[in-house]
This record gives structure tokens, C-alpha cells and sequence, in this order.
């Protein structure tokens, strides 16, 4: 009776008795030892690792499941002994001694993907059947011009013959024996090859005047290429900027006196104060003019390909300069976002209304035109309007929720936007919009205006409708009622847009 321990070689768990694992690691560590100065060693290693536990692996049967000492003792044998690697005439007549004793029966078919032209399959037929590759090679082309399966036979093979994977297949493939000094030799070979293609390359790069030719213009066009389209972006932001920022170019749409905005008349209806929209406006436009010149200089940079000290300097204080307007501006930003920080939201009640139906109408302004044509547009837009001292917005949020009694009961709510809530609050009470509850009517309208002075801060206007049971609205030919579930807060949306057209969700 002897006692048995597992172990994993190569991922694969095997029972092996312990004198036979104290065996096989004995030999493991005397070849790392042996092998420890030695290029590739510990390639060599886990070569010769995969190649014990794939013998293991076929001693393994149902009616053995164990590797004993014996079965170890073999595998060894077969290998070598590592030692004997450091004399290499030892090496030698162990070589050829081993080579003319070892089973040849595991010789097998690989396509040799480290030689291949295409996909390694004649590389892999000339290893196999120990003949020049350029034969295979030669025997492929004959058959696909003159019978035409050529083609056919070689996809064939690069889908069922496997490539090599290590350095175990590249010795199968070859026919020779699998062991260390085998293993060795042939991770040598691999590495030479390695450097010899490498130092070809090398060779090529720095000695042929063509190839440097060649790369030396397809950097040149490179470096012209990416030097015009940097220039050009500086250019079109330049013009840009000019057009929108400095001659105050008015592309934003709005309603009333003013007509169309531009940026600058734009930020003064958000900024603070005029001092940030001054701070501001330089702030942009220091960054602008040295992100301009930036593109410019390191465009010439790259089409003329030359550098010097006062360019290296330049770029640094370009980049410095619009980095400090950059900040400047942002500071006006971050202390303009503060003002949006905070919400204040009142509501009051309009009335309320007994009744089965309530009618919703938008108003429009209606004018009379040489008394003949009444114009029904509005003039408006869902931007904006700006008349006198007031901005005027569009757009009104409508919230439907179950009614407590039997009444229609009608809201209005504004809300605003500031630093603190009490600024946010009478911001909130200047807004103004114009509604009528009549009977079973509520004539509504569509916009909603507040003083300029107060900025733009979020300002929204809803109108709050609590809908009786079997009660229902009529807005825009569309019916709204609520289903009146077990949830008493059921809710229901829609939206009065600027032209008087309704939408609805749930």
C-alpha cells in the first residue's frame, strides 16, 4: 500500500503516488537549476511540464488512476537527464542515442504558422513529410491552375489541421523525439530566427535609401496634412468668433421690439450683472485669440517642419494665456450658475367650478387687417419675446389630479430660480400670465412674461386642474378624465404649446 497525493501539472489534476511526485520534482528543479543562465529557460520548462502531463494523461484509464513511480521513472528516461546538457558533446551523442530509440509514432500533421505564407499549411505537409516547402508550394499552384481544387484543399486544411501551439507540436510536426535537450534546441532555433528577422528589419530601415525615401515623404505629407487642418480649424474658429462674438452677428430668434438676439445681448439677459458680462466677454476673448494662435503657430509648425526655441516659447504662453482667460471666464460662469441653485415656487387658487365639463381655450391675438383679413397667427414663436422692460416665454405645463369633493378646482403655480430661497421667491410673484374662469370655461393663455431685471432663472408657469369623479376637461377637441383607481394621487400631464396645440401623457 503506498500513499498518493494530487497535483495539477498544466491545469490537469492527476493521483500520483508521493515517492513518484517527490521523483518529478526532484528532476523539475535540477532542470530549472541547470537551465537558470540559459536564454528561454523557462519556455523550455513549461515545455517539458506539458509534455509530462500529456503522457500522464494517456496512462490515465478506468482501470488506472494513478501514476505510479515506475510510470514517472519512464517519462524521465525519455526526457533525460538534465545535467548531461552542459557538455555538449554529451548533448550531442545523447541527441542522436535518443532520436534512434524514440517511438516515431507520434509524428503528426501541424500547419507551421511561424514559417507560413499564407495560413502555415504547406509549411506544416514540407516539416511532415521532411521535404523543401517551396515543393508543397509549387504542388498547391499546379492544382489550382490546371485542376482547380488547389484552392479548395488548402481551406480545407486550414480548417481542420491544427496550428502549432508550442514548442511539443513544432518537435510532433517534425518527427522528433520529444526531451529536453530536443525542447532546448528547438526554442533555440525559434529565438534565433526571432532576432534574424528582426535585425533584417533593422538592416532594411536604416540601409536602404528607398524605404527611407519613402518614409521620409509619407512624413512629410503627414505633417503637411495635419498642418493645414490645424490651420484651418484657427481660421474657421477665428471667423467664427468674429462674426458671432465681436461683430455681435443677432442669430438668436425672439419676438417684440428687439428682433433677433446676439450672444452678447444674449449673456446679459442671464448674467448676473454688467461687470460679469464684461469680466465674461474678455475672459472668451483672451482664450479665443490664443486657441487661434495656437492652432496657427503649431499648424506652421507642422507644414513648414520647423522648430526652434522662440516657437517651443510661444506655444507655452499661448497655451498659459488662454488657459487664464479660459479661467476667467468659467469663474462668471460657476458664480452665475449659483444663482440657479435654489427654486421658489408659489401657487394660489383661481376657482372652482361646478360642473360635469371644463373647457380649456387658448387665447390668440385676433386683428382685424383693412377689414377684409383677420389674422390668426400670433406672431409668435416657442423661443422667446422681448417687449419694452419683459421677457416673455411660451409653453404652459398643465397637471391633472383627482379633486377631493365634486368641484373642478383650478391653480396657478410659478416657480423661479436664485441663491437663496427668498430671491427665488419674489422672483416667483413677478411672473405674470393671463387667465379667465367664466362659468364652465377657462380661457388660458399661452404665455407668460416677467421684468428683465430679474434674468432668465428657470421661471415656469402650471396651471394645477382637480378633476371630480365623472368629471372631464376638454382641451384642443381632445377629453381628459381621470380613471379614479384605488390611487387617489393618480396624475395626469400635458402641455399648451405657444401656437395653442395641446399634448397629453400619462
Amino acid at each position: 500500500m503506498k500513499k498518493t497525493i494530487s497535483v495539477n501539472i498544466k491545469g490537469i489534476n492527476f493521483n500520483i503516488e508521493v515517492d513518484a511526485y517527490e521523483k518529478l520534482q526532484d528532476y523539475l528543479e535540477r532542470l530549472e537549476s541547470t537551465l537558470q543562465n540559459e536564454e528561454g529557460a523557462q519556455e523550455i520548462i513549461e515545455d517539458v511540464e506539458l509534455r509530462i502531463a500529456e503522457v500522464c494523461s494517456s496512462l490515465i484509464t478506468n482501470n488506472k488512476t494513478v501514476i505510479e513511480l515506475d510510470d514517472i521513472q519512464d517519462i524521465l528516461k525519455n526526457l533525460g537527464n538534465p545535467e548531461e546538457y552542459l557538455d555538449e558533446e554529451e548533448r550531442a551523442s545523447n541527441y542522436q542515442e535518443s532520436h534512434s530509440t524514440e517511438n516515431t509514432t507520434e509524428k503528426r500533421l501541424f500547419r507551421d504558422t511561424e514559417n507560413a505564407a499564407i495560413a502555415g499549411v504547406c509549411s506544416g505537409i514540407a516539416n511532415y513529410m521532411n521535404i523543401d516547402v517551396v515543393i508543397v508550394r509549387a504542388i498547391f499552384v499546379i492544382f489550382f491552375i490546371f485542376a482547380g481544387f488547389g484552392l479548395p484543399l488548402y481551406i480545407i486544411l486550414w480548417l481542420i489541421v491544427p496550428p502549432t501551439r508550442n514548442t511539443i507540436d513544432r518537435l510532433r510536426m517534425k518527427g522528433k523525439p520529444i526531451t529536453v535537450e530536443s525542447v532546448r534546441e528547438e526554442v533555440e532555433v525559434a529565438a534565433m530566427r526571432f532576432s534574424k528577422s528582426s535585425k533584417n528589419f533593422i538592416n532594411r530601415v536604416k540601409n536602404d535609401e528607398t524605404y527611407s525615401r519613402s518614409i521620409n515623404k509619407g512624413g512629410r505629407i503627414l505633417s503637411s496634412v495635419l498642418g493645414i487642418g490645424f490651420i484651418g480649424f484657427g481660421l474657421l474658429f477665428l471667423i467664427l468668433f468674429i462674426i458671432i462674438g465681436v461683430a455681435e452677428m443677432q442669430i438668436i430668434p425672439v419676438q417684440g421690439e428687439v428682433g433677433f438676439l446676439s450672444l452678447p445681448e444674449f449673456g446679459e439677459l442671464i448674467l448676473l450683472e454688467n461687470g460679469d458680462y464684461t469680466t465674461f466677454w474678455y475672459g472668451t476673448m483672451i482664450s479665443t485669440f490664443s486657441v487661434v494662435l495656437f492652432f496657427l503657430l503649431i499648424g506652421s509648425l507642422f507644414l513648414f517642419r520647423f522648430s526652434n526655441t522662440f516657437a517651443k516659447t510661444a506655444l507655452l504662453l499661448l497655451f498659459l494665456i488662454g488657459t487664464a482667460g479660459f479661467i476667467t471666464a468659467l469663474t462668471v460662469g460657476l458664480r452665475t450658475g449659483r444663482d440657479f441653485a435654489i427654486t421658489g415656487e408659489i401657487e394660489h387658487e383661481i376657482g372652482a367650478v361646478y360642473s360635469e365639463t371644463l373647457f380649456i381655450k387658448p387665447t390668440f391675438e385676433n386683428l382685424e387687417f383693412d377689414n377684409s383679413f383677420t389674422i390668426k397667427s400670433n406672431g409668435k414663436n416657442s423661443l422667446m419675446s422681448i417687449n419694452d422692460n419683459e421677457i416673455s416665454f411660451y409653453g404652459i405645463s398643465i397637471l391633472y389630479k383627482r379633486s377631493k369633493d365634486s368641484l373642478f378646482h383650478i391653480h396657478q403655480n410659478f416657480r423661479a430660480q436664485s441663491q437663496s430661497h427668498k430671491i427665488a421667491l419674489e422672483k416667483s410673484k413677478n411672473i405674470h400670465q393671463d387667465l379667465d374662469l367664466h362659468s364652465d370655461t377657462l380661457t388660458l393663455s399661452t404665455e407668460y412674461s416677467f421684468p428683465k431685471e430679474d434674468k432668465i432663472r428657470g421661471q415656469r408657469v402650471k396651471i394645477i386642474i382637480e378633476i371630480p369623479e365623472n368629471g372631464k376637461v376638454i382641451i384642443d377637441d381632445e377629453e381628459i378624465d381621470l380613471s379614479f383607481s384605488d390611487d387617489e394621487f393618480e396624475t395626469e400631464h400635458g402641455k399648451l404649446r405657444y401656437n395653442g396645440k395641446y399634448s397629453h401623457w400619462d
